[in-house]
């Protein structure tokens, strides 16, 4: 595992050459569905783009970062904000997934309801996107253990991508990560050491 770990970096630069295969890409993703979540409710959407055109439309609101058109793909990861519908969608997968009574299906609807939904809409968009970034990291990390480069990538314009995607109100553009193969050296890391970040306490 740490040479998984410390095989991934913020790759800057991918080689347009190499493109990542489309069965290894879908397990990619299907792992990265299965990520934690805050109470498993997954309010999040994955977009993976393949198509050339689009990456290049993307670019400008990404500031040209030349990863959105190197790589071999680009997964834009949203947050969904639409809770109630999620927590419904929910509640009724995991009824028929899990065997759940209607009784103990409401009184997880309630539970969430008096947690998640009673905040305001600012603070589930905040909650919403901290399960994305928790689904952000479980994708770099399996991207790693093929041998698969990724860059994750705040600094983009979301409202412009979201236009260029057609995306619905209810998603919001949060964390952006291209995936495909290097063509640069591996940087140098500068981490803090174990002591400095591991308090153990006993």
């Amino acid at each position: 595992m740490r040479e998984v770990v410390e095989f991934r970096f913020a790759c800057k630069h991918f080689d347009v050459s190499k493109k990542i295969d489309d069965g290894v890409l879908h397990e990619l993703m299907d792992l990265t569905r299965l990520s934690p979540s805050s109470y498993g409710l997954q309010p999040w959407k994955f977009i993976v783009i393949k198509n050339d055109e689009l990456k290049k439309a993307l670019a400008p609101a990404c500031y040209n970062q030349p990863q959105i058109v190197e790589a071999s793909c680009v997964v834009v990861m949203c947050a969904r904000t639409d809770v109630s519908k999620v927590l419904e969608e929910f509640s009724a997968k995991s009824k028929a997934d899990m065997g759940y009574t209607d009784e103990q299906s409401e009184g997880f609807k309630k539970m969430v309801n008096s947690v998640i939904l009673s905040k305001s809409d600012d603070e589930i968009k905040t909650w919403a996107q901290k399960q994305v970034y928790l689904a952000g990291m479980n994708l770099m990390t399996v991207s790693a253990e093929k041998g698969i480069d990724s860059c994750p990538m705040e600094g983009f314009e979301a409202s412009k991508v979201s236009e260029i995607l057609g995306l619905s109100k209810e998603l919001t553009a949060t964390l952006i990560i291209p995936l495909g193969y290097r063509n640069m050296e591996q940087p140098k890391k500068t981490r803090f050491d174990f002591a400095d970040v591991v308090e153990e306490r006993e």
